[in-house]
């Protein structure tokens, strides 16, 4: 058996590890959160518009809203079809997470995932966004 004073020490370091780490998490997060929303302003954001133009002028109507830390595409018709960009700060490293939200019959499909995983946010980029709505077109066109 360990000695009570042995067992103290590494009690004592795990606890200052685990606040050292908690300190630098949340710095990452601040950080990090900051770079996500501003992805989503300026780059996400008017690739949805220039997306949701295209989608209007082929006869599917969506509306781009945007609130804080978000970015929703969803149609007119049917409100339980959208696609979300959010800034996910409960992952680490933070991250922009999509959600996908389709009505099938009395069914709703939902998925969630990672824009891109293991990218970091200042590697993304319009043609990130774009591809990821590209991919998801078949779902929201075909009846």
């Amino acid at each position: 058996m360990s000695e009570m004073s042995d067992v103290s020490r590494r009690v004592r370091a795990a606890i200052e590890q685990a606040t050292l780490d908690a300190a630098d998490r949340r710095s990452r997060v601040e950080r990090d959160g900051a770079q996500a929303r501003a992805f989503l302003e300026s780059t996400a954001v008017p690739v949805l518009r220039q997306f949701a133009a295209v989608l209007k002028s082929e006869g599917f109507l969506f509306r781009l809203s945007t609130p804080a830390g978000a970015v929703r595409l969803a149609s007119e018709s049917r409100h339980e079809d959208f696609i979300d960009f959010a800034v996910d700060t409960t992952r680490d490293p933070v991250t922009i997470s999509t959600t996908v939200s389709h009505i099938r019959g009395k069914r709703v499909d939902t998925t969630e995932q990672p824009l891109r995983p293991g990218v970091e946010i200042d590697r993304l980029t319009d043609e990130d966004v774009l591809a990821f709505l590209i991919g998801t077109i078949p779902i929201f066109v075909v009846r």
